[in-house]
């Protein structure tokens, strides 16, 4: 169910692409760093349809766009972004000269561009809605957290309605429902969410199961597979019925469908 623009008309030929943190690729060698607005310059100029991204939160709580809660794994040192402010991470140097930018510059950077944002801790939920708010981007932002409780407060922040995914746990029931044939219990669950954003599989779970998009697919609510960076597989979840797809190689994904 669309509760506003931001899933418009669906290219029907191909899914939704979904540029996961940017497009750090040219030609199979790596050409910037992850979330960073020179991968979200790349990713559109390849054909991305939307910027998937992730929201942590300063010290002087100012939303920036980051996966990790740490710096460990792209600066190698283990400093949370919690504890650093807004000038500090200024100061700090990803792979290929890449800064690290708030949720207000990429917003800016970028004024037609349609934004996936993963709230990755609850102080993210008040700045960053606010933040869209502010910049009046209600339209072109999906709001997601694996936390339903965090994205149920975060949508309660916003007087006007805001795209929303799933979190974890109302996955998980949708999933029971719908292998139970539970159809009105299923439509109700959905009530307010726009898409389920999915891996193939989670434990023992699979989420291309005929009898799980066979309950899915006809109550509107779309269905988006991450993270997939293999061609054939894109092919075979868009046959399947996905309406979108969440990858590093936006390249790719353009060039599997083209």
């Amino acid at each position: 169910m669309k509760t506003t623009g931001y899933l418009d008309t669906h290219p029907g030929t191909r899914p939704r692409i979904f540029a996961h943190r940017g497009l750090t690729f040219q030609s199979d060698k790596s050409v910037a760093a992850e979330n960073t607005l020179q991968s979200f310059e790349l990713a559109l100029a390849a054909g991305a349809d939307y910027l998937e991204s992730d929201i942590q939160v300063t010290k002087d709580k100012v939303p920036v766009l980051f996966h990790d809660g740490d710096l460990t794994r792209l600066v190698g040192k283990k400093t949370k972004v919690s504890d650093l402010n807004l000038a500090q991470i200024k100061q700090i140097k990803l792979p290929h000269l890449g800064k690290i930018p708030t949720l207000e510059q990429a917003l800016i950077a970028f004024p037609e561009a349609k934004f996936n944002l993963d709230l990755k801790t609850p102080e993210a939920e008040t700045v960053g809605i606010q933040t869209i708010l502010k910049l009046k981007a209600e339209n072109r932002v999906l709001v997601s957290s694996f936390s339903e409780a965090s994205r149920k407060r975060a949508l309660a922040i916003s007087p006007t309605p805001l795209a929303t995914s799933a979190g974890s746990s109302k996955v998980l029931l949708s999933y029971l429902l719908a292998r139970a044939g539970l159809e009105k219990s299923l439509a109700k669950q959905l009530v307010g969410i726009d898409a389920l954003q999915i891996p193939i599989s989670f434990l023992a779970i699979d989420f291309t199961h005929p009898k799980f998009l066979e309950q899915i697919l006809p109550l509107g609510v779309e269905v988006h597979y991450w993270t997939i960076n293999d061609p054939k597989t894109m092919l075979d979840l868009f046959a399947l019925g996905a309406h979108g797809i969440v990858t590093d190689r936006t390249d790719l994904a353009v060039k599997t469908f083209s």
